[in-house]
């Protein structure tokens, strides 16, 4: 009997002592850029049967003579820290308008959204964008933050089309 207690104590301390040397898996993360569709992604903010703001294959159009206002989401969003989100524009009539947009991220704790609000140039030919980081929600530059409820709400100006969301992540991807 003494002679089986001893041997379970030999294998459990061999165990133990294997355990104890085996080292642990770090978590390796990449940062994602996830791109999204602004057909997919807008609409106007304010429910209306105006056909002038529309979604086309190459962005949602404002085709009309006034600005509307338009809500963008960040649909690919799967993780809850991002390093930068951004909407880019282009102009349709070969003339440079501004825009406004409202950048709005939410905590994983509940506490409230936060709201940035920047402009963006668009340039009468190619295509220019605006952006936020960490550092404008607070954060420390090069940091993440929550974008928990990530979204983008702009005034987009007569003859003005927004042509690509973009929301670069960063993504656990195991040991």
């Amino acid at each position: 009997m003494l002679s089986i207690s001893k041997s379970i104590l030999i294998a459990a301390g061999t165990l133990a002592i294997g355990l104890a040397a085996t080292p642990t898996a770090s978590a390796v993360t990449q940062d994602v850029w996830f791109l999204n569709a602004p057909g997919d992604s807008c609409q106007l903010s304010l429910p209306t049967i105006d056909t002038v703001v529309r979604p086309r294959a190459n962005g949602y159009r404002n085709e009309g003579t006034a600005a509307k206002f338009v809500i963008c989401g960040y649909g690919g969003t799967r993780y809850l820290q991002s390093l930068v989100a951004n909407v880019q524009a282009s102009s349709l009539d070969g003339a440079a308008h501004s825009m406004s947009c409202t950048f709005t991220a939410g905590t994983t704790a509940g506490s409230g959204l936060v709201f940035v609000t920047k402009t963006l140039a668009v340039p009468a030919t190619g295509v220019d964008y605006v952006f936020v980081t960490a550092e404008d929600f607070g954060g420390a530059a090069g940091s993440t933050f929550s974008n928990y409820e990530l979204s983008v709400t702009c005034n987009l100006p007569a003859n003005v089309a927004i042509v690509h969301l973009e929301n670069k992540q960063r993504v656990d991807v195991g040991a």
